[in-house]
């Protein structure tokens, strides 16, 4: 299982000339990168299509015990990405996805493979094309 540590701030919060990690805001924003990241650098070690699924959609609904979540079986809620696995791009700062702050991004300047087309959450429509939807369908997910 995999997760991320969606947390971005200020690039002064990281105190980069300071050089302090320990002080330094930690986290990233990369949420909106973690499925490329995971696919590019995955491949490369052998990582499969079906376990990537698996780390990041079935062994975290098992361990939140959601049990609507986590695979694709009627019934269950459709939270599915639509995804083009082959497709590469580099992330530089004219990426047009949520870069904030490039000069912070631990992936700036990294050739990715997987383009995220559109995301669904159950059944509707909250990404597509670059774009998100006008108002949030999401509710909080507690675990059980």
């Amino acid at each position: 299982m995999l997760s991320s540590d969606h947390s971005p701030s200020e690039p002064a919060l990281k105190l980069l000339r300071e050089g302090n990690f320990l002080k330094a805001w930690g986290g990233i924003s990369s949420l909106q990168f973690v499925l490329p990241v995971t696919w590019t650098y995955g491949k490369k070690h052998g990582v499969t299509f079906e376990e990537m699924v698996s780390w990041w959609s079935e062994k975290p609904a098992k361990l939140a015990g959601l049990n609507s979540k986590g695979s694709i079986v009627s019934g269950k809620d459709a939270d599915i990405v639509i995804w083009q696995p082959e497709t590469e791009f580099d992330l530089d700062d004219n990426h047009p996805i949520h870069l904030k702050h490039p000069s912070i991004s631990a992936y700036l300047g990294s050739r990715l493979s997987g383009k995220v087309l559109a995301t669904f959450v159950r059944g509707n429509i909250v990404f597509r094309e670059g774009k998100h939807a006008p108002n949030a369908c999401g509710v909080p997910i507690l675990a059980t």
